[in-house]
């Protein structure tokens, strides 16, 4: 079926997992899934895997995915045009939504702290309220690729206020202290800011006489705040990469069972197909020798069949061993034009 070729081949980009930065990757739970692997392997109805299900990955109310799901052991990563073709081909469960997540672009802190990229299963969670009233919490998920200033547009769109207000941020520590956030690289991404998941972040509106209605603490912090920052914003950006490397980690960890399989399945199918082509070979080999030995006969039987018969008169007869020089006899002459046969020629020393 032309369409189990095409999933098979969009699938290849699921088993090698080639992440481009901005792309769309859905999750799958991971039991249809293996139906549909043994279905897209053997074509057969009995393994037809039905609607694209994914009721096991989702909390109870349905309003998001389950806490601490792990890749191939909760669930398949696929990409867009292998999804689309799930759900033209199967359909999806009744009533469940599409879980799309993006590629994201971070930065493994290693010797050489190269750039990678993954697909972000998990969003930032931040809480956000007005300065004046911190009871009022909204709740709202961003992505680690989004910016600061995109971060400071839907706040101020959540408290509907409006560009002309000059605005400040603060960040709620877990010591109950407060820091300020500096909005002026707005281009900088979340995963390198120093905001933490399910962190408080705060908005200010400076008053009309051009005072800000807060101070927490800024008079004894203004004189370190400029020279820490920094060092403060590495910290907790040191911090969020930590986070992420132990979540790579987990993740590896609970894909080695499921890895070690797949590589035993692996090395299974080259033996399989190292011992096919052996077969093979030995086939070819043995056909080989059985063609020459048959080919040999029909050349004896040819051979015979152009002899002439050993009691011809024509056949001149060994003056030593009397014996008829019948082919295939090699016959000499002697200085005095006799003939004598090449076994009785390294006898005979006078002629």
């Amino acid at each position: 079926d032309q369409q189990i070729e095409n999933l098979k081949f969009v699938l290849q980009k699921q088993e090698k997992n080639l992440f481009l930065k901005g792309d769309n990757w859905y999750l799958v739970e991971k039991n249809w899934f293996e139906k549909l692997k043994k279905y897209v392997g053997v074509g057969s109805k009995q393994y037809h895997p039905g609607p694209v299900n994914n009721k096991s990955l989702f909390k109870d109310d349905g309003s998001d995915i389950r806490d601490n799901l792990s890749e191939r052991y909760h669930y398949y990563l696929v990409p867009e045009d292998a999804w689309i073709l799930l759900v033209n081909m199967f359909g999806i469960f009744v009533g469940q939504e599409p879980i799309k997540r993006v590629v994201v672009e971070y930065t493994e802190y290693t010797s050489s702290s190269q750039m990678h990229y993954k697909v972000e299963v998990y969003y930032i969670q931040f809480e956000m309220a007005m300065h004046t009233n911190l009871e009022d919490i909204k709740e709202k998920r961003f992505s680690q690729s989004d910016t600061l200033g995109h971060l400071q547009s839907v706040m101020k769109e959540e408290f509907n206020i409006s560009d002309g207000e000059n605005i400040r941020f603060w960040k709620k520590n877990e010591s109950n202290s407060w820091d300020m956030i500096s909005m002026h690289r707005h281009t900088d991404t979340l995963h390198h800011s120093p905001l933490l998941n399910r962190q408080l972040i705060v908005i200010e509106i400076k008053n009309p006489d051009g005072t800000w209605p807060t101070n927490w603490n800024m008079d004894k912090r203004s004189s370190v705040y400029d020279s820490s920052v920094v060092t403060h914003r590495a910290n907790t950006s040191r911090l969020n990469q930590i986070v992420n490397q132990l979540e790579n980690i987990q993740t590896f960890e609970s894909r080695i069972e499921t890895m070690r399989k797949d590589m035993k399945e692996k090395h299974k199918n080259e033996l399989n197909k190292g011992m096919e082509k052996q077969k093979v070979e030995n086939e070819a080999f043995e056909r080989d020798c059985v063609s020459k030995i048959k080919k040999k006969k029909e050349l004896e039987k040819e051979r015979q069949g152009l002899s002439l018969p050993a009691t011809s008169s024509s056949t001149p007869k060994c003056p030593v061993c009397l014996e008829m020089m019948a082919p295939p006899t090699r016959i000499f002459n002697c200085p005095n034009g006799h003939l004598v046969c090449g076994a009785c020629k390294p006898r005979l020393t006078i002629c």
